[in-house]
């Protein structure tokens, strides 16, 4: 009987691998989207998650330490569902704010992405910091100019070139910045 149960276990448990002539399952068990720093243990870390309008806060939360981190984000998807153009309200470790853009990897690196907002006739434009296979990143510090299209509730072009020699253009709004913001004062 004991054979037969640590048998029943090793099944289960997925400890056995297939036999001649099966095939592996094509199945598993999705991880945690949720990245733990290497410091903390599973259960000592959670994310809370709070829909706005237009806007996403996201916080972490390291339980032991009762350390909290957070940020604001949107997301701009083509109609294939492909993210072509994000960006999330941060701060640093010293407690300044920033805009982290993100754009989709076929961006070009040495590029930049212009932000272009109603009645400004410059745009803002932000150095992409570097790219991988699924993102191209960038840093825009927070100023008086970004702290007012917030509070206007602006509607900024944005745009950026494709290796490809392609322009994207995407349409993002402020609106509701800054409500999903509230909570964290």
């Amino acid at each position: 009987m004991k054979g037969l149960a640590a048998l029943t276990c090793l099944v289960l448990c997925g400890g056995l691998a297939p036999a001649a002539g099966q095939v592996a399952s094509p199945y598993r068990i999705k991880p945690s989207d949720v990245a733990l720093p290497p410091e903390v243990k599973l259960g000592d870390y959670q994310r809370t998650i709070r829909p706005f309008e237009n806007w996403t806060l996201i916080c972490d939360e390291n339980l032991k330490a009762r350390k909290k981190v957070c940020n604001v984000s949107q997301v701009i998807e083509d109609t294939s569902g492909r993210m072509a153009f994000s960006w999330s309200l941060a701060a640093t470790q010293d407690g300044k704010p920033y805009m982290i853009l993100r754009t989709a990897p076929n961006a070009r690196s040495d590029g930049l992405v212009s932000l272009k907002f109603d009645g400004r006739s410059q745009a803002i434009d932000v150095h992409l910091n570097g790219c991988n296979e699924m993102v191209c990143v960038g840093m825009l510090p927070v100023g008086p100019v970004m702290r007012q299209q917030i509070s206007q509730n602006a509607t900024p072009a944005i745009s950026y070139p494709t290796v490809d020699g392609k322009t994207v253009t995407v349409t993002a709004t402020l609106k509701g910045l800054s409500a999903a913001l509230s909570p964290l004062k």
